[in-house]
């Protein structure tokens, strides 16, 4: 049909052209075959051959020695049907009067099936009474009333409808499966089969947050809920929880009162009650008041260092964070290879001016005696500054194909480098004498982050999703995260090797008892494992500050705040304070903990 509308229209072109008086010789002349349109089709395709001299009392056409049917002649136009021929290309042959000429080929192609109505496909494939499925195909009436739309010899409701789709809400029928049936106008169509599940009943199928405290609001996800709050019972530890609103599927609920410990949701509705997950009681913890503190979200200027107070100051991707022992914090500008300093009292930033010329994307890195330790990235380099007196240098070149990205020290004053790219290992000088470093540990994915823990274990964050701890002897213990999950989850409370986390697991930091907080580029949130009765093996994760997924750098509290590029997390030296660098964002952010 489509190929037949074109034709007409190339037709009608090729006529109007035609219309235009010639001035040909007079006399007989042999046919000149000019072209053909359309050059390919299948048997019983209409073509029309251009040319000249074709005014004679016999025209016949032949396609590669097989007669064509000739429907109309004139003096430079011939209009004919081809003939049954197999799949090629063939010379087109006129003949007029017994003179004849070619020139110009046909090819002949696939027969086009007819459009008709069909049904491709269902979404979703299967489902039960009440739900909304979008059949696709073609040839549907775009005017929902025309569209007869069955399943089971029931009629289903009809939505909406366009050419190429119709949305219905299905019947109530038995579980199986069952094919639609559309009809449109007196022509009808039969899908695959649609599969309906058994009728849904009450059921609890996950909450969040599953770790709190008194107060905590918990959102439970089922299936067949109250619509109103007052029709849903919610208890823990058969302590009624407070319903602040209910859907079919959702319910908002207020942590009661109990004791720590860890007890199921139960859900009641009408006659019917269910058990859901375990929320895990724990003592009530800080708000996170999240707060831009410096730079203006995203105003970079390329390689310039702005200084001044939180209104002024502009950063070019800020990564590391450290503190001076005075309580300023320093902050390694990678974008402008600069060292900044932050008043904290001011939020009033300043910038060195020796370390400029030896950096290069600086990282991450430590202060260690009057000497600002820094892994630059970019030179494969480890530099120190000395904040005192404004004077720089390389302390090794040692890096060749890898990239340092972090550097610390131990409590006997011992130095390490974290490298991520190809050794994927730590390495280990004696004291601060980085010219002869060893070996301490390698890993199986690059690691990212580092930190001394209280224990003096050291706390490395990899991009396989997962927090290791490493003994002075090198000795290594997953803490928490499955390693390539690449997701935001938690886990279950008390089991932290269920948790999974982003690959982007930038910035590390421990509070003075160890427990650890992690910024997690991939998913926009800061991390909380919290260290349980026995340790980091039953540790908590938890979600404290930022919303998954959504990356913009917006104040608030807790999972109210938004971080656009979270990249080092650093707890100050008061512990009442992290502080968090948006590498994108170009702003550094302050959480308060309150």
């Amino acid at each position: 049909m489509r190929m037949k509308r074109i034709l007409y229209i190339l037709f009608a072109i090729v006529l109007s052209a035609g219309c235009a008086e010639k001035s040909l010789p007079e006399g007989p002349h042999d046919p000149k075959v000019l072209s053909i349109i359309p050059k390919a089709g299948y048997p019983g395709t209409e073509a029309v051959i251009s040319g000249w001299y074709f005014d004679g009392s016999s025209v016949s056409v032949t396609v590669g020695d097989t007669p064509a049917e000739v429907k109309a002649s004139t003096m430079d136009r011939i209009t004919v049907v081809m003939p049954d021929k197999p799949l090629g290309t063939y010379e087109i042959v006129v003949d007029v009067d017994g003179r004849s000429n070619g020139g110009v080929s046909f090819r002949y192609s696939e027969h086009p099936e007819e459009e008709k109505l069909s049904i491709y496909s269902y979404t979703p494939d299967h489902g039960y009474v009440g739900e909304e499925v979008t059949i696709g195909g073609q040839l549907f009436s775009p005017k929902k009333e025309r569209n007869s739309v069955k399943i089971g010899g029931l009629e289903c409701t009809v939505l909406s409808a366009s050419m190429s789709r119709i949305v219905v809400r299905i019947p109530d029928l038995d579980p199986g499966k069952y094919p639609f049936v559309v009809t449109v106008g007196e022509e009808s169509v039969t899908g695959p089969d649609f599969t309906y599940d058994p009728r849904p009943s009450l059921s609890v199928e996950s909450i969040s947050p599953n770790v709190g405290s008194v107060g905590t609001e918990i959102t439970v996800t089922g299936l067949c809920f109250g619509e109103t709050a007052s029709e849903n019972i919610v208890t823990l530890n058969g302590v009624r929880a407070e319903v602040l609103s209910a859907s079919s599927r959702e319910l908002k609920i207020v942590a009661p009162d109990n004791p720590n410990g860890s007890y199921p949701v139960v859900v009641t509705v009408g006659d019917k009650t269910v058990e859901g997950p375990v929320f895990m009681y724990i003592d009530k913890q800080f708000t996170y008041r999240v707060r831009t503190v410096s730079g203006l979200d995203r105003a970079a200027d390329a390689n310039t260092v702005i200084d001044g107070d939180p209104t002024q100051a502009k950063y070019r991707q800020p990564r590391g964070l450290a503190f001076l022992p005075d309580g300023r914090m320093v902050i390694f500008d990678n974008g402008n290879n600069a060292v900044r300093f932050m008043d904290l009292s001011t939020y009033t930033v300043i910038s060195s001016v020796a370390a400029k010329a030896q950096l290069n994307a600086a990282w991450r890195g430590s202060v260690h005696g009057d000497w600002i330790y820094i892994a630059s990235k970019g030179n494969n380099k480890l530099v120190r500054y000395n904040y005192k007196t404004d004077e720089s240098e390389v302390v090794t070149a040692g890096f060749t194909g890898t990239s340092p990205m972090d550097v610390c020290f131990d409590a006997a004053g011992n130095g390490y480098v974290l490298v991520r790219d190809g050794s994927k290992a730590i390495f280990k000088a004696a004291g601060s004498d980085f010219t002869t470093m060893e070996t301490f540990t390698t890993f199986i994915d690059g690691p990212l982050a580092m930190e001394f823990a209280p224990d003096g274990n050291l706390i490395v964050a990899t991009n396989g999703g997962q927090v290791i701890a490493v003994a002075p002897d090198g000795a290594q213990t997953v803490i928490a995260g499955v390693q390539g999950a690449k997701a935001d989850y938690n886990g279950e409370p008390g089991q932290p090797l269920t948790a999974k986390f982003g690959s982007n697991l930038f910035g590390l930091t421990l509070d003075s008892d160890g427990n650890i907080y992690l910024a997690d580029d991939s998913f926009k949130v800061i991390k909380f494992i919290k260290k349980g009765d026995n340790g980091y093996t039953d540790a908590t994760v938890m979600t404290v500050a930022g919303t998954s997924g959504k990356a913009e750098a917006w104040d608030g509290d807790g999972t109210a705040a938004c971080f656009g590029s979270p990249g080092e997390i650093r707890m100050a030296p008061d512990g009442k304070h992290l502080y968090v660098s948006e590498y994108n964002h170009f702003v550094i952010r302050e959480i308060t903990l309150i």
